[in-house]
């Protein structure tokens, strides 16, 4: 499934790096809900970390995500609980309205349009 996000850039945060290699880095974008604007995490997975660092806070970015979903099982209590991520596949920094005309990435996951 896909979602396009369009909000502010509150912060980047520190990569994360795991035994394993993996990296991620989540990018807290405040998008315009109505009255009470919403704080989304965006994750930038492997070698997108690198370009999620370079992010400006304060900007508007518009993102095109993945979005996913797990499960997760406490195996003491039995508790079942689901999470969502947003990952980015692409994304441009908005200068001002209206945002520019989508254009086909040119490389991998993390590419501006």
């Amino acid at each position: 499934m896909e979602l396009v996000i369009e909000g502010v850039i509150k912060r980047v945060c520190k990569p994360q790096e795991f035994p394993s290699g993996f990296r991620k880095c989540e990018v807290h974008v405040e998008v315009q809900d109505g009255k009470y604007p919403q704080l989304m995490a965006l994750e930038f997975l492997k070698d997108d970390v690198d370009e999620a660092m370079s992010l400006p806070e304060g900007k508007t970015i518009k993102a095109r995500c993945n979005v996913r979903g797990r499960e997760w099982e406490n195996k003491e209590s039995g508790e079942f609980r689901a999470f969502m991520s947003l990952t980015p596949w692409s994304y441009e920094i908005v200068e001002g309205q209206p945002a520019p005309t989508e254009q086909p990435a040119s490389n991998g996951g993390g590419a501006k349009w």
